[in-house]
């Protein structure tokens, strides 16, 4: 099966339990380049949008001159997301007037909380003269320029017609001033503490806040005791959206209905939280950390020895797995994925689930409490990878003939 089909199954699936039907043909037809096109179209309009932004800005580093080049609602938005309370009632200059009596105070209260990314992007803007060309940014920065501009750190304006963010004087001189030993061991001891918990949150999916201390004590972290853990994961859910507080917990934002989870969880009183090492959760931060995994990487082996498939489509396939079944059981999950890659032959198909069961078992269940199914089962997670079957081996069709010369002779198989 080739990756447009897979895709397109996909989507069949997702709309059907959407009760999309009457569109399903066309969806099943078209989706790549419908998903394409809507893409295409959500940029177009995002960067319409931004167009305006730079352009309604004011090249100053005055906080004053840029506060009153926006709209209240801007204006309104800027206080509200540093802090400030009481504000709802008040028009647009004395909203101002209460954002510049405050700002630096608030700016550096909240910077009390940012570890060493924050920091460092912070320090760029004043390495480089209090501004920043837009086209000049790298991607995963851009992404974040949102929770700065949210908080009047930067604003959009134009500089010799070229789209650019500018930091305001005032702040410059606070992010001077907070470059010393000192304050570079508190980012430090921060992006240590939100590092880990970032791992805890793919890992666990839902927490506990009162168990937050417990589970931080598993590990070392010098002067634990000095760091206010939860407000660091509660100012942290705004910059990395990965999760969000509701109520008692800090949710995985891939979990839309956290109570049913909970319910769950909580029917098994002796359920604890799985014992996870540090080095694993810090590991859990990067985007392809189910293929560098010991049993990513053996199913990765299984599925390119056997069948001619991308390194990205399989890291893809690995997402939707260790999704997939957080919401489903083992059966359904490995059923699910096999109607998705659409192979009649049975062989073939029983090979396949064999790799992705194997492959399932030791992804980190959340309604387990982070527990793999097979530490469910006291099962040893080290992973031995079966052997694959070679170009040169005869084929799991059945047929008598090697694999090269026929599932393995195009995308037959995959």
């Amino acid at each position: 099966m080739s990756e447009k089909q897979y895709y397109s199954n996909k989507e069949k699936n997702k709309n059907e339990e959407l009760g999309e039907n009457k569109y399903k043909e066309d969806l099943i037809d078209d989706s790549p380049d419908l998903y394409e096109d809507m893409v295409e179209d959500l940029f177009d309009k995002f960067a319409n949008k931004m167009d305006r932004m730079f352009i309604k800005g004011i090249y100053s580093f005055d906080i004053k001159e840029l506060l009153n080049c926006l709209s209240k609602e801007s204006t309104y938005t800027i206080a509200k997301n540093l802090g400030m309370i009481k504000i709802s009632t008040l028009n647009k200059d004395s909203l101002i007037d209460k954002v510049l009596s405050e700002y630096k105070t608030l700016i550096e209260k909240q910077m009390i909380f940012f570890e060493e990314e924050r920091y460092k992007i912070l320090k760029s803007y004043v390495d480089n003269g209090g501004i920043k060309i837009f086209d000049e940014i790298d991607e995963d920065e851009i992404k974040k320029s949102a929770y700065f501009m949210r908080r009047g750190i930067i604003f959009p304006s134009l500089k010799d017609g070229k789209a650019v963010f500018l930091m305001p004087e005032v702040l410059q001189n606070l992010i001077k001033e907070k470059n010393t030993l000192e304050y570079r061991n508190i980012i430090k001891g921060n992006s240590e503490v939100l590092s880990l918990y970032r791992g805890m949150n793919k890992a666990y999916g839902v927490v506990k806040i009162n168990d937050i201390k417990e589970i931080f004590k598993r590990y070392t972290i010098n002067h634990l005791e000095n760091y206010q853990v939860e407000e660091l994961i509660r100012e942290g859910q705004y910059y990395y959206n990965e999760y969000r507080q509701e109520e008692m917990f800090f949710i995985n934002n891939q979990i839309e209905n956290y109570k049913e989870l909970v319910d769950t969880i909580d029917k098994d009183e002796n359920l604890e939280y799985a014992r996870i090492t540090k080095e694993e959760l810090i590991s859990m931060l990067y985007e392809d950390w189910l293929y560098k995994t010991k049993f990513g990487k053996a199913f990765y082996k299984e599925f390119t020895n056997t069948f001619e498939i991308t390194k990205d489509m399989v890291i893809n396939i690995m997402k939707d797995l260790a999704l997939d079944i957080q919401e489903n059981e083992l059966k359904e999950t490995i059923s699910g994925m096999l109607e998705l890659m659409d192979e009649s032959n049975k062989n073939i198909k029983d090979y396949m689930s064999n790799v992705i069961s194997k492959f399932i078992s030791n992804i980190r269940i959340w309604k387990y409490k982070g527990a793999s199914i097979n530490e469910r089962r006291g099962n040893i997670t080290t992973v031995k990878t079966e052997k694959s079957v070679g170009r040169n081996d005869l084929c799991i069709c059945g047929s008598g003939k090697k694999f090269k010369k026929c599932c393995g002779k195009t995308n037959k198989a995959y």
